[in-house]
């Protein structure tokens, strides 16, 4: 079955976040990233490959030149997939680890995607993004989790909603500052939320207002600041080594 120039219509304007929103669908290219989205509960719109050996009985065979035509990477992968945004609401209590991760304004896309997948890798399940934080479903993002997107909880409220949902269910919210409690001589409470502000502004003032306390990590050098997601990755490691050590 040969796509129509309507089907590489749709998928081109998925590059594009206003089409994204207003569809509720996503594009994820790669073998990795489709057979991970099908093990997934996200709904398949559509299935795209120029394998001609690839199992899948959703596929849907396309040419070289069409797979690039679709394509927002480089070099076209052989598999592009086309799915349903999942909606975001906020996770039931037993959807709820002791440690989460709350994000403000993060910006990039590279960040975002890094900090989902290694959230992941130290079971973090579920991650809190204000809602100026960049979209979970930008081309970007989405290649950068590999895969993580598709099993982690990933929630976009505004900066009381998150705040408020944290308290009531007992979270301590803890921001990540210049200022602040030494990482590595922190007592992570029982329920922890850990908040990592954005690139350029950090923690901004709305989050602050709602945060119990700061940690920081200690430096030597002269760097004036860290990314946001090494940042975020040197707090997650310290959280679940201190988990294991107890």
């Amino acid at each position: 079955m040969i796509p129509l120039k309507k089907d590489i219509k749709l998928v081109r304007s998925l590059q594009q976040k206003k089409f994204r929103n207003e569809l509720g669908l996503f594009v994820a290219e790669g073998r990795k990233m489709v057979e991970e989205a099908l093990l997934s509960s996200f709904r398949v719109h559509s299935l795209y490959t120029t394998d001609s050996s690839f199992q899948q009985e959703l596929a849907i065979q396309v040419s070289n030149k069409e797979m690039e035509m679709m394509s927002s990477m480089s070099t076209a992968s052989p598999y592009l997939i086309v799915l349903h945004q999942a909606e975001s609401v906020l996770p039931s209590m037993h959807e709820l680890d002791k440690t989460v991760l709350v994000l403000d304004g993060i910006a990039d896309p590279g960040n975002m995607g890094t900090i989902l997948r290694t959230a992941e890798w130290f079971g973090i399940a579920n991650i809190f993004c204000t809602l100026d934080c960049v979209e979970l479903y930008n081309p970007k993002t989405v290649q950068s989790t590999m895969g993580s997107l598709f099993r982690m909880g990933t929630h976009y409220f505004s900066t009381p909603e998150i705040i408020s949902f944290l308290k009531e269910n007992n979270y301590q919210l803890t921001g990540a500052d210049m200022q602040g409690t030494a990482l590595y001589d922190y007592s992570f409470k029982e329920k922890q939320a850990i908040v990592i502000g954005s690139e350029s502004h950090g923690l901004r003032q709305e989050m602050r207002e709602g945060l119990d306390d700061y940690i920081t990590i200690p430096s030597k050098g002269k760097a004036e600041s860290l990314n946001a997601s090494i940042a975020a990755s040197i707090v997650m490691s310290e959280i679940f080594r201190k988990s294991k050590n107890k």
